[in-house]
């Protein structure tokens, strides 16, 4: 299964703007999972990876769940 996210799936603090409006915050290359809210962590850690993608969609970075300690 393949996943993509956007900033929408960023959290709050993350974002800058409002309603329909809303961009990141931060450098595509710093989107991590925990910048990514809830619904999108718990997302990515269903499927085990996900790619984010800026607006412009030139721009991607790979985010995957914190390994777990077994």
């Amino acid at each position: 299964m393949k996943l993509e996210l956007d900033p929408l799936d960023l959290k709050p603090k993350y974002q800058r703007g409002t309603g329909g409006d809303v961009d990141q915050a931060c450098s595509t290359r710093d989107v991590t999972f925990d910048k990514l809210n809830e619904k999108a962590q718990a997302a990515v850690s269903t499927v085990g990876r996900a790619t984010f993608y800026a607006w412009d969609r030139q721009t991607y970075n790979a985010v995957s769940p914190p390994k777990s300690s077994s």
